[in-house]
């Protein structure tokens, strides 16, 4: 499978607590497809309810031409109840797919309209997705205890119990950390971000071009989970090793025909999604 190549960690950028070190590497094609956010603002794509209506499952239209790219933990609110994408997924243009979701709202099943993009999970809460994978655990249910765990800690009232009440309860607290931030280099197809001395996560894609469509959704992810460390101390943590196991690792996985791909290291799970066997998304959190 393809990989960018010559990747390599950049100068840190500071955000408040929150450190983004950027991850620069040679795009390894110039695919780029369009974002949720893109094609349903362009009218051409669109979510629904299946026919039945399932917590597990929501359907999606690619009217477009283009291929659609979901990241792992997006967003999507409205109809029964709000949602996350469960991993990463690429629709080819002009199909209806159903697709794996996971409930953030846990106290509502009630009609409320059409579906709605919204944020991108915390880095916590995907890890909490990608663990799964590897563990066997009722992911619903560990989902919804890690959201009552985030309501508690960020002082959030929810009647329905919904990670959206999350961002909109401390919108100006993240907005705080992003009021200076522009972009990263034109050359970045990722990012580690850390707070304290703990690493949050890691996303990186195939070229800069698509890494820019998701940045700043992103970037206010991680500054939501580094809100929860502004009081922890100690040595910031080493990046490049980080970087190098997560390469490493990969370089290990080499099988063909399959879109995604889960792979571990020492402190880390990651999980990958590809098309035409090149690496368009990876993302990692610490075990």
């Amino acid at each position: 499978m393809n990989i960018p190549q010559n990747v390599t960690p950049g100068e840190p950028v500071f955000l408040r607590n929150l450190v983004i070190t950027p991850v620069k590497g040679s795009a390894s094609n110039g695919f780029s497809p369009v974002t949720i956010d893109e094609i349903i603002h362009a009218e051409k794509g669109s979510f629904q309810e299946s026919d039945t209506p399932d917590i597990d499952e929501i359907q999606f239209s690619n009217d477009g031409d283009e291929p659609v790219l979901m990241l792992d933990g997006e967003e999507i609110i409205g109809a029964m109840q709000n949602r996350i994408i469960a991993h990463s997924h690429m629709i080819e243009p002009h199909s209806v797919e159903n697709i794996p979701v996971v409930c953030v709202e846990e106290g509502r099943w009630e009609e409320l309209g059409g579906f709605e993009t919204g944020h991108c999970s915390y880095p916590r809460l995907r890890a909490v997705l990608l663990r799964s994978r590897f563990r066997k655990t009722d992911i619903q249910k560990t989902v919804w205890k890690e959201i009552t765990r985030k309501l508690t800690v960020t002082r959030t009232q929810s009647a329905t119990s919904s990670m959206h009440d999350i961002y909109e309860n401390l919108d100006d607290e993240v907005a705080r950390y992003v009021e200076d931030f522009k972009s990263l280099n034109h050359g970045t197809i990722g990012f580690i971000g850390s707070a304290g001395d703990r690493i949050l996560g890691c996303d990186l894609f195939h070229n800069p071009q698509t890494y820019q469509k998701f940045e700043q959704k992103l970037i206010r992810s991680y500054a939501l989970d580094a809100i929860e460390y502004r009081q922890r101390r100690g040595n910031r943590p080493e990046t490049k090793q980080f970087l190098n196991s997560i390469i490493n690792a990969l370089q290990k996985r080499t099988r063909k025909g399959q879109p995604h791909i889960h792979f571990k290291g020492t402190g880390f799970f990651g999980q990958t999604l590809l098309h035409d066997n090149t690496l368009v998304h990876i993302s990692v959190f610490p075990a």
